[in-house]
C-alpha cells in the first residue's frame, strides 16, 4: 500500500528524485493509514475535539458578554427592550460617566457608581419643553387601575370608592396631569421583602407601566403601595425602613410583579420627603424640544435607549462585566491546559509509533517522506477534530450560559446566541486545533525523521525511549544509559526559559502594589506548570526512585518490575504524568492563593476592628437608618463609627514602574465616616500624616497606591460624579481589602451605613454596653454581633462568592485534564500489549499483571504529584513573603478538601484507564500477542 510513496530499490543511500512523494499523495497514504488503523489516532481525536470544544465554548459565552447588553426587544432587530421607562416616552436624567482629560490628549471615562441628580434650574428649563401633539402616540397611559364599583382609579387617587379588588382588568387610560413627571429613586426595605428593594412617588408607576392588581394608590403620607412582592395586602400595617428610621406605614395597594425591580410607592410629598434629590424626569413633550431646552451636560433617551436609565440596566452591565472576567480567565486556563494536553497527546501518539516508523524507514522511506506522512495524518485528524469540537461547542455554549444564569452569576435574560462574531469565533477555534495538532506532531516528527533506520528500529523495543544515548549498530547499550533521557537542546532551553520567567513573576510580586499579587501568582502557576512539563525527563527518574525506594525493598518482584518500568520508559511515564501535574498544580494553585489572600484579607480587617467589641450590621436590609445610628452613638460609655461603602474618582499620583507614561483616571472603593470617630474606634495602617488631621469634610485618608503625601492636594470626583479638592490627612499602607480610602460622611452618597463599629470606653462595663447597644438597635432590621461573629460572616460570604468561581474554572480544567489523564492512559496501556504478555509468559498470573500495571499507574500519579507540589511551593512560596507585608505571620493555606479530592480524582480515573483495558488486553492468549508482534 506504501509502496507508491517509498523510495525504489536501488543504492540504500539515494532516491531517485521522480519518486519522492507528492503533497497530495501522501495525503493520500495518510488517508488509507488512518482508515485501517483509526484506533492509533483515536486518543488524539479525542483529546483535540474536547480541547477545541472547550475553548469554543468558552469562547461563544465569552462573545455573547460583549454583543448582548440586556433582554431582547418584543420588536425585529437587535435592540434591547426598556423595562421600567417602557411607556415614558422622553427620559432626562443626568450623565451617567465621569469624563476627565487624560496624560496622551484624549478623555478618560468611567461609568458613576451613582446617578447625577437633576438640579432645580433642569427641571424648570425641561418644563418649558413643547408639549407633544394631542395625537402623539408617544403620550402613554398612565398605571391601569382596577375598576371600582363607579369607575377606574387614577394616578394620583380614587376616583370612586374603592376596595379591595381582585385581578384588574383593563382600565381607563388617563393622561399624567403636566408635561413633567419627577422620578425619584431612593433606598428602602419591606420586612418580608428580597434584599434589593427601591422607593418611588406613586406617579412613576406610570412609567413602566405597573398596573394594580388589588386596592387603591396611596392618598395620603402614611400610605404606600408594593410592588408586586411579599405577603403584604391592602389595609396591612407594615414597617418600612427609610434612610431616616423605621416607619409605619398602611399598604394601600398592590400592583402586578415586574420583572426589572422590586418598588414600594408613595405619595408625592412623602417621596421628595424621603430623597428631596430628583435623579430623573420623564417629560412628554416633543423630544426635540426637550433637547433645545435642557441642553448638553444631560442624556435625553428615547425609544430603545430608553433602557440606560433602568435600574437593571447598571446591575446587568456590572453582571456581564463580572462573567465576561470569570470567563475570561476561565477561558486563559482552559487554553493553558488545552493546548498542554493536545501537544502533549499527538507527541506521545507519534513517539508510540517509532516501532512504525522504523520499518518505513528500513522499507526505503526518506526522513522527509516519513515527516509529510505524519504531518499529514496530524493535519486529517486535526481538521476532523476541530470540526467535531466547533459542533459540540454549539451544544456546550448554550448549557454554559444556561448554568451561568441558574446560579445567579449572568442576568436572567443572558443567552449565548450565533452571531458573525460567535462564527469568526469558531473559524479562530478551529483553525488552533488545526495548528495545534499539526505542531504536537510536527516537533516528534522531525526527530523521528533524523533518526538512522537500524537506530530507530532498535529504540522501538523501547517505546522510543532515550533517543540519542550511546548504543552501538548492533543493538548493545548500557543500562545506566537506557534510563538517562536525552531532551532536545531547543526543550531544554525552552523549560528554562518558562521557569526564569515565572521565577521573575514571583519575584516582582513583593515590588508590586497587593493589588497585583493575586494575578502574579495565578500566572507563574501555569508557567511554573509548563516548565516542569519540558524539563520532566530530568527529574523523573529521581522522582521514581524516591517515591519507590520504600516499597521496592523487600517487597517481591512486582515493586521492581513497576521501578523498572518507569525508570525505562522515562517519555511514557512523563507523558502520562503531565495531565496530573497540571490538573493537581492548577488546582493547587487556584484555592490555594485564593484561600491564602482571603485568609490574609481577613487578618487585615480584623487588625482594622480589633478594638470594637460589637459591630451593628443592617442584616438583611440595604443599610442601617440615621435613627438606629444616632441610637447607638448615644449609649453612655461607647464610641462608634458607621461606614458607608461609596467610590471615589481621581487621577493617581506617578509612578514610572505602573504608570511610565502618566496615570489614567481610575475608581477606588472608599468608606465615608464621621471624621472625628475614624482614630477613636479604628486602628489604621499609618504610614505618613495623621489621622487627628482627617478632622473634616476637607480632607481625605489615602492608602499608597494613590502615589500621595500626606499633606497634598488631590482632585477627586465623588460617587455621583461630583468634583472636590481635597488635602491627603493621612497615607496607610496599601493592603488587600477596600478599607484603604477614606472620606467625610458628607460624601456618603445615596448609600445607608452598611456597619457601626462599637468600641466601649475604658472603665465601661462590656455586658453593660452589650446590652446597651443591642437594645438601642433593636429595630426590627438592625442587630448588634461580637467582632468574632461579624468578621466570621464576612469571611464566609466572600468565601462564598470566590467558591463558586474556583468551582467553575477548576472544574472545567479537572474535567479536560481527567479525560485526558485516561485518554493518555488508554493510549499507554494498549500499545503495551506485547509487554504484558511477555509478563503472562514469564509465569505471572493475569491478576498479578493487573496489580503491576494499577500499581505503575498510581507510581505515575504519585510523579504527577509531586511535580505539582513543587509548582505550588514555589508559587505560594513567592505569595507567602508578600503576604507578609501586610499581616506578619499570615500564613499560606492549602485547602485540604479540594486539592485531595481532586489528587484523588486523578488517583481512580488512573486505575480505571489503566486496569480496564489492560484485562480485556489479557483476554487475548498470550501466545498470539507476542507472535503477533504487540
Amino acid at each position: 500500500m506504501l509502496s507508491t510513496g517509498l523510495r525504489p530499490p536501488g543504492r540504500p543511500g539515494r532516491a531517485t528524485k521522480a519518486a519522492e512523494p507528492t503533497d497530495t499523495g501522501m495525503s493520500r497514504i495518510a488517508w488509507r493509514t488512518l482508515r485501517t488503523r483509526w484506533g492509533a489516532f483515536l486518543g488524539p481525536f479525542i483529546a483535540l475535539m474536547l480541547g477545541v470544544a472547550l475553548l469554543a465554548t468558552m469562547g461563544l459565552v465569552l462573545a455573547a458578554t460583549a454583543t448582548t447588553t440586556g433582554p431582547p426587544s418584543t420588536g425585529p432587530g437587535p435592540d434591547q427592550a426598556p423595562g421600567r421607562f417602557a411607556a415614558a416616552p422622553v427620559v432626562v436624567r443626568g450623565n451617567p460617566t465621569l469624563t476627565v482629560p487624560d496624560p496622551w490628549g484624549g478623555r478618560n471615562k468611567e461609568a458613576l457608581a451613582e446617578p447625577r441628580g437633576l438640579s432645580d434650574t433642569l427641571v424648570a428649563k425641561a418644563r418649558t419643553a413643547e408639549p407633544a401633539g394631542p395625537a402623539d402616540p408617544a403620550e402613554p397611559a398612565g398605571p391601569a387601575e382596577p375598576a371600582g364599583p363607579t369607575g377606574p382609579t387614577g394616578p394620583t387617587g380614587p376616583t370612586g370608592p374603592t376596595g379591595p379588588a381582585g385581578p384588574a382588568g383593563p382600565a381607563e387610560p388617563t393622561r399624567p396631569a403636566g408635561r413633567t413627571v419627577l422620578d425619584r429613586s431612593f433606598p428602602v426595605h419591606l420586612a418580608d421583602g428580597p434584599r434589593r428593594q427601591v422607593g418611588h412617588a406613586w406617579s412613576a408607576a406610570a412609567f413602566a407601566p405597573y398596573r394594580l392588581a388589588a386596592g387603591r394608590p396611596p392618598a395620603a403620607d402614611d400610605e404606600m403601595v408594593v410592588g408586586g412582592f411579599g405577603t403584604a395586602r391592602p389595609g396591612d400595617k407594615v414597617t418600612v425602613l427609610t434612610r431616616e428610621r423605621a416607619r409605619s406605614y398602611t399598604v394601600s395597594g398592590v400592583t402586578a410583579p415586574v420583572s426589572f425591580e422590586h418598588a414600594l410607592f408613595f405619595s408625592e410629598r412623602e417621596a421628595a420627603r424621603l430623597s428631596p434629590r430628583v435623579d430623573a424626569l420623564v417629560s412628554y413633550a416633543r423630544p426635540e424640544a426637550v433637547r433645545a431646552a435642557v441642553g448638553d451636560g444631560v442624556q435625553v433617551l428615547t425609544g430603545d435607549a430608553r433602557r440606560a436609565a433602568d435600574p437593571r440596566a447598571k446591575e446587568d452591565a456590572d453582571a456581564v462585566v463580572g462573567v465576561s472576567s470569570l470567563l475570561g480567565l476561565a477561558a486563559g486556563v482552559a487554553a493553558f491546559v488545552s493546548v498542554c494536553v493536545i501537544a502533549s497527546t499527538f507527541s506521545y501518539s507519534v513517539v508510540q509509533r517509532r516501532r512504525e516508523l522504523a520499518l518505513l524507514r528500513l522499507a526505503g522511506a526518506t526522513s522527509r517522506q516519513v515527516r509529510r506522512l505524519v504531518l499529514s495524518e496530524a493535519k486529517i485528524v486535526g481538521v476532523a477534530g476541530s470540526a467535531a469540537g466547533c459542533a459540540l461547542s454549539l451544544l456546550g455554549a448554550p448549557l454554559l450560559a444556561d448554568w451561568l444564569v441558574g446560579h445567579g452569576i449572568a442576568p436572567e435574560w443572558f443567552s449565548a446566541p450565533l452571531s458573525w462574531e460567535s462564527a469568526l469565533l469558531l473559524v479562530a477555534a478551529f483553525a488552533l486545533g488545526v495548528l495545534l495538532a499539526w505542531l504536537g506532531a510536527g516537533v516528534s516528527a522531525l526527530r523521528a525523521g533524523r533518526v538512522r533506520p537500524l537506530e530507530a528500529l532498535h529504540e522501538s523495543e523501547n517505546d522510543g525511549e532515550n533517543d540519542g544515548a550511546n548504543g552501538s549498530e548492533n543493538g548493545s547499550e548500557d543500562a545506566s544509559a537506557a534510563q538517562r533521557p536525552a531532551i532536545p537542546l531547543a526543550r531544554r532551553l525552552a523549560g528554562l526559559a518558562v521557569l526564569v520567567c515565572a521565577l521573575a513573576l514571583l519575584a516582582a510580586a513583593p515590588l508590586l502594589p497587593p493589588l497585583y499579587w493575586a494575578g502574579l501568582t495565578t500566572l507563574a502557576a501555569p508557567a511554573l506548570i509548563l516548565a516542569c512539563t519540558l524539563l520532566s525527563p530530568l527529574v523523573i527518574p529521581l522522582i521514581t526512585r524516591l517515591v519507590t525506594a520504600w516499597p521496592a525493598r523487600g517487597r517481591g518482584a512486582g515493586a521492581m518490575l513497576v521501578q523498572a518500568a518507569a525508570l525505562t520508559s522515562i517519555r511514557r511515564t512523563a507523558a502520562t504524568a503531565a495531565p496530573v501535574l497540571i490538573t493537581v498544580g492548577l488546582a493547587c494553585s487556584l484555592w490555594s492563593t485564593s484561600g491564602s489572600i482571603q485568609t490574609a484579607r481577613s487578618r487585615e480587617v480584623g487588625q482594622q476592628v480589633r478594638d470594637a467589641d460589637l459591630v451593628v450590621t443592617p442584616g438583611s436590609a440595604p443599610g442601617l437608618s440615621r435613627a438606629t445610628v444616632d441610637k447607638v452613638r448615644a449609649v453612655p460609655g461607647v464610641d462608634a463609627a458607621a461606614t458607608t461603602p461609596t467610590t471615589v474618582f481621581t487621577v493617581p499620583g506617578p509612578d514610572p514602574l505602573l504608570y511610565p507614561a502618566g496615570a489614567p483616571l481610575l475608581p477606588y472603593p472608599a468608606r465615608a465616616v464621621t471624621p472625628a470617630e475614624l482614630a477613636a474606634v479604628l486602628t489604621l495602617p499609618v504610614v505618613s500624616g495623621s489621622l487627628a488631621d482627617f478632622a473634616d469634610d476637607r480632607t481625605i485618608v489615602v492608602d499608597e497606591s494613590w502615589h500621595r503625601a500626606a499633606g497634598d492636594k488631590v482632585t477627586v470626583w465623588l460617587a455621583d460624579g461630583r468634583e472636590v479638592s481635597l488635602r491627603v490627612a493621612a497615607v496607610l499602607r496599601a493592603g488587600l481589602g477596600d478599607g484603604g480610602v477614606f472620606v467625610s460622611s458628607r460624601y456618603a452618597g445615596t448609600r445607608l451605613p452598611d456597619a457601626l463599629y462599637v468600641k466601649p470606653r475604658p472603665g465601661a462595663d462590656p455586658a453593660t454596653v452589650r446590652a446597651a447597644v443591642e437594645a438601642a438597635a433593636d429595630d426590627g432590621f438592625a442587630e448588634a454581633v461580637p467582632r468574632e461573629r461579624w468578621t466570621a460572616r464576612v469571611d464566609a460570604r466572600k468565601a462564598a462568592e470566590t467558591r463558586l468561581a474556583l468551582l467553575f474554572i477548576g472544574g472545567i480544567a479537572v474535567l479536560y485534564t481527567g479525560v485526558a489523564i485516561a485518554n493518555t492512559l488508554v493510549m499507554s496501556t494498549r500499545h503495551r500489549a506485547r509487554e504484558l504478555a511477555l509478563l503472562r509468559l514469564s509465569g505471572l498470573t493475569p491478576a498479578q499483571v493487573l496489580r503491576v500495571v494499577a500499581a505503575e499507574a498510581l507510581l505515575v500519579v504519585a510523579v504527577g504529584l509531586v511535580l505539582a507540589a513543587g509548582v505550588a511551593a514555589l508559587s505560594l512560596g513567592g505569595l507567602w513573603i508578600a503576604l507578609q507585608q501586610i499581616v506578619s505571620g499570615t500564613p499560606v493555606v492549602v485547602p485540604a478538601g479540594p486539592v485531595a479530592g481532586t489528587a484523588a480524582a486523578c488517583a481512580l480515573i488512573a486505575l480505571l484507564a489503566t486496569v480496564a483495558p489492560a484485562w480485556h488486553t489479557l483476554r487475548t492468549p498470550a501466545v498470539r500477542m507476542v507472535s503477533a508482534g504487540g
